[in-house]
């Protein structure tokens, strides 16, 4: 299994965050299991599940915590995966491509008026057209990872 490529079943917000950190993450919600886990299986990914009758399978990661947090600090303590801060911010949360880094001035009309001019940094997702900004939500989401002994 490739460590830091992963599907995640029925699980949108470990998908989200674990995607914000840098990783390659595919989601699925289908009610049909067997193509996520052949999905899985075919491109050589850990696929993440609180489906309890999946987790007698190998190649299942079963997630025991409840919460949000609790699934995202035991993936990344008992899966080993090494973090790098360079990698956050990377991935596009909402359909998993790299973002590409861009102007300002190349957004001003798709983005909230209040945000232009304030020194963000801008990247946008050139598969799914989502722009993301360093604006506050960024600051909260760092001091959740600090909080959860994830990012230093």
């Amino acid at each position: 299994m490739k460590e830091d490529q992963f599907v995640v079943y029925k699980l949108q917000k470990l998908a989200i965050l674990l995607r914000i950190l840098g990783f390659d993450v595919l989601y699925s919600q289908n009610k049909d299991y067997i193509p996520v886990i052949n999905l899985a299986k075919r491109e050589n990914r850990i696929l993440l599940s609180r489906v309890k009758f999946l987790r007698k399978l190998p190649w299942i990661f079963y997630l025991k915590e409840d919460d949000l947090d609790g699934q995202l600090e035991q993936t990344i303590k008992e899966l080993k995966l090494k973090l790098k801060k360079e990698n956050i911010f990377t991935r596009c949360s909402k359909c998993n491509n790299f973002l590409q880094e861009i102007q300002e001035d190349e957004v001003k009309r798709e983005i909230p008026f209040d945000v232009f001019g304030r020194g963000y940094w801008f990247k946008r997702c050139f598969n799914c057209g989502k722009i993301f900004w360093n604006g506050n939500h960024m600051i909260t989401l760092k001091e959740k990872f600090k909080k959860l002994n994830i990012l230093s």
